[in-house]
Formats: C-alpha cells, sequence, structure tokens
C-alpha cells in the first residue's frame, strides 16, 4: 500500500493546485490511482518479475531468453515469467529471444518500486510482407476488441468478419476476460489501400464519458518483416472515451494518430 500511495501523490499532485485539494477530491483521485495500479507487478519475495504469453494462442512462453540492459540475462519458467532483482524507479530497455519467435526488444517502466506493466504477447516468426497486430491490456475492461478496417472492403474484429473477403487478413486470437491478446494478422498490405486500426471498449460501450479505456494500460505491437515495426501506449490519464484510434496504413506506411475519443 505505501508503493500505491507513493504513486499516487506522484501522479496526481502535478494536476492540482494547493486550493483545489479537499477530502471528496482525494478520495476519487485516490480510488481511480488504485484502479490503474490494480495490475502493477508487485514484488515478490524480494523479485520482480515479466511475463510472456504467445501472441495468437495466449499460452505462456517457457524457456525464453531475457536480456535486460545493465542487468543481465534471465529465462523464463513454463508459467513464461522470467524473474529479477528489485530496481530502482527507471525506465529499462530488454530483449526478448527463444527460437521459433521475433526476436523483440520491448522496455518497462518503474515506478515508486513497482512494475507499471509487465504482460508481453511475442509474436512467432512470420512470413516477409505479413504484418500482425498485437493488442495487450490490464484485467479491466474485461471485453476491449481490436479491430482493422480495410477501407470500402472489409472490417476484421470478434463482432464482424473474422477473415476478410479475400483472404488476406484475419483475427487470430480474441480475448473477452482481460489482458489480453487480440492479434490480427494481415497477409498482404495493399499499398493501393487505407487501412485503419482501432481498439474499442466493448464493455463500456453505452458510456461515452468513461475513463476506463485510457486506465486499461492497453498497448499495440505492430510485428512486419519480423521485427517489432510499431509500439503504441494508450494515453493513459483519464481520457474521456471507448474508442482508441491507434493508426493508419496508407500507401504501406504506418500513419500514427494514438488517440482516444468516441
Amino acid at each position: 500500500m505505501k508503493r500505491i500511495i507513493l504513486v499516487f501523490w506522484a501522479l496526481v499532485l502535478p494536476y492540482w493546485g494547493v486550493s483545489q485539494i479537499d477530502e471528496t477530491s482525494i478520495d476519487s483521485e485516490f480510488n481511480e490511482m488504485l484502479d490503474v495500479l490494480e495490475d502493477s507487478e508487485k514484488e515478490v519475495d524480494g523479485m520482480f518479475s515479466l511475463r510472456f504469453f504467445d501472441a495468437e494462442t495466449g499460452n505462456p512462453i517457457d524457456n525464453a531468453v531475457i536480456n535486460i540492459e545493465k542487468l543481465g540475462s534471465y529465462n523464463t519458467d513454463l508459467q513464461g515469467i522470467a524473474v529479477f532483482p528489485i530496481q530502482d524507479d527507471d525506465v529499462y530497455a530488454f530483449t526478448f529471444k527463444k527460437s521459433g519467435y521475433i526476436t523483440s526488444n520491448f522496455t518497462f517502466e518503474v515506478i515508486a518500486g513497482t512494475i507499471f506493466f509487465n504482460r508481453y504477447s511475442v509474436s512467432k516468426i512470420i512470413d516477409m510482407g505479413h504484418l500482425r497486430i498485437v493488442l495487450d491490456w490490464g484485467s479491466s475492461p474485461k471485453d476491449i476488441d481490436l479491430h482493422l478496417e480495410k477501407v470500402g472492403e472489409y472490417h476484421i474484429s470478434y463482432h464482424h468478419k473474422k477473415v476478410a473477403d479475400d483472404h488476406t487478413a484475419m483475427l487470430d486470437r480474441d480475448d473477452m476476460d482481460g489482458n489480453g491478446p487480440e492479434t490480427i494478422t494481415i497477409t498482404n498490405v495493399d499499398d493501393n489501400a487505407i487501412y485503419n486500426c482501432y481498439i474499442q471498449d466493448y464493455t463500456n460501450r453505452n458510456n461515452p464519458n468513461s475513463v476506463k479505456l485510457s486506465k486499461s494500460k492497453a498497448k499495440i505491437t505492430v510485428y512486419h518483416n519480423n521485427r517489432v515495426e510499431k509500439s503504441y501506449q494508450i494515453p493513459t490519464y483519464r481520457e474521456n472515451g471507448t474508442r482508441w484510434d491507434v493508426f493508419q496504413i496508407k500507401n504501406g506506411k504506418i500513419i500514427d494518430i494514438n488517440r482516444v475519443a468516441n
């Protein structure tokens, strides 16, 4: 609890003037911060952990090598967990490696002695030219949907078609109970088309003023030509809206959007 309180004050105080602080607002902000930190990685037996899952199946990835910059190498166990000593507050870069999977570079952040988010879904090696989009998030909201729209041709998500009419894209995995991953693969990117990738908060779809999506810790990893081409983290400070527009593909190029709205 002490760690949570420290993170709370570190993140909330910059947005307050002294005259604005009252008991009601403190209670409200504190409860919101508890929601955000619900999935944060707590220390266990004096160690931190990172967790790794297969982007298509959601199964843990064991026997992977995790090289953390300036710390060393660690291996994942049967639950896909790599443990390492507690670190000071900072952003840490690391590399995931395992035969059959795309070697991937990621980061994790330690805030007030707590890892903000420690789940990573990694893609198996894919054919050259294929593009794979992977969504991870926390335990809440339970049901967030990954959408891919090829303008004028198809719209892929759990609530639409799972496979494009031309069979060049498909929903590989859907998740309805939190955390993810949800995964969509495009096997042939049309350089003459426009694609829109966005996330919909299905759980809170009837509440346009909900801030649950912005507090979901949702992140998108884009794999292309067997490397991490792009990564996105949802804007996290109480953005109202149930839709996160992540990026667009136009003329074969990825255009960043990264906006929460309705």
